[in-house]
């Protein structure tokens, strides 16, 4: 039993950092993911795919020079035939792959836009805003996939899984973490570490967004990604131009956009400022998917 105790408070240990101001990495509360494992469902809701109709747009999207406008360097962007029209609309910096209920979600994770975590010799670099200061580390290209379910499922456990430290995929290729900070710091203290565009990147040099991404969203009710459950992620408004009332645990709501005509559940940006204006808490409405 002794034995027992000591490796699940190793699991915890290795679990418990985080992405802060000196350079840490971003995983999510160790204890809120072990609350996560310590129930077993007894329902599950099945929800409308997102692989919805795509007759209008059946042409795969294949675009090796990507650019955004936004000053930063270009991407490809890779989206199979078969995937959706609201992710070929909106997506870009991605390769997208449909494969059996699952969108395989491949990135990069390089911020097409400027960045004052980029250097000075790539052409890519801005200043910081007044007030903030960048963190030791600086952008560097990663490999990230995420499987992310077509059709997403709530069970009465899915509001006990935490995020991890990429819960979600933004419009942009950039991966989102949550609202989270490192045991010893504070997320509002790392929240002056975000650059112009509302990102910063940990010790590994993985580049993401916890906060209302500016060059996505900016108070209105854009799609700013997909999480890992499957469920869209909006602006801080719905499609009505209202702040919607959101789940206080998982900050979702029902909702019919017009990319989801059948109904799901959608992620809002936090209708505040600063650091709470956060994209997700510590809480997934429905089941995830994986990271690799």
């Amino acid at each position: 039993m002794l034995r027992l105790r000591s490796i699940l408070l190793i699991a915890v240990a290795v679990f418990m950092w985080n992405c802060d101001s000196s350079g840490g990495s971003d995983l999510s509360s160790a204890a809120v993911l072990l609350a996560a494992s310590q129930c077993t469902p007894t329902t599950t809701t099945t929800m409308p795919t997102t692989l919805t109709d795509n007759s209008s747009c059946p042409a795969a999207v294949n675009n090796a020079t990507d650019d955004l406008g936004f000053g930063g360097p270009t991407c490809v962007t890779s989206i199979a035939a078969e995937a959706p029209c609201w992710m070929k609309t909106n997506f870009h910096c991605v390769t997208v792959t449909v494969e059996g209920s699952n969108y395989v979600i491949t990135t990069t994770d390089r911020p097409p836009h400027k960045s004052a975590y980029y250097s000075v010799a790539s052409g890519y670099n801005e200043s910081m805003d007044s007030g903030f200061t960048t963190n030791p580390n600086t952008i560097l290209t990663q490999n990230i996939t995420m499987t992310i379910p077509t059709t997403p499922t709530v069970t009465d456990c899915s509001q006990s899984n935490a995020g991890s430290d990429s819960v979600g995929i933004s419009t942009l290729g950039i991966v989102i973490f949550n609202n989270q900070a490192a045991p010893g710091d504070s997320f509002a203290t790392e929240y002056y570490t975000m650059d112009q565009s509302q990102g910063h990147p940990q010790n590994t040099g993985k580049y993401h967004y916890h906060t209302e991404p500016y060059k996505i969203t900016n108070d209105d009710d854009n799609m700013v990604g997909l999480m890992l459950d499957g469920f869209p992620i909006y602006g801080k408004r719905n499609q009505s131009g209202t702040y919607p009332t959101l789940d206080s645990t998982t900050h979702t709501t029902s909702c019919t956009p017009t990319e989801f005509p059948d109904g799901t559940y959608c992620y809002h940006v936090e209708n505040q400022t600063g650091y709470n204006g956060y994209i997700i808490g510590s809480y997934f409405k429905g089941t995830p998917g994986s990271v690799d």
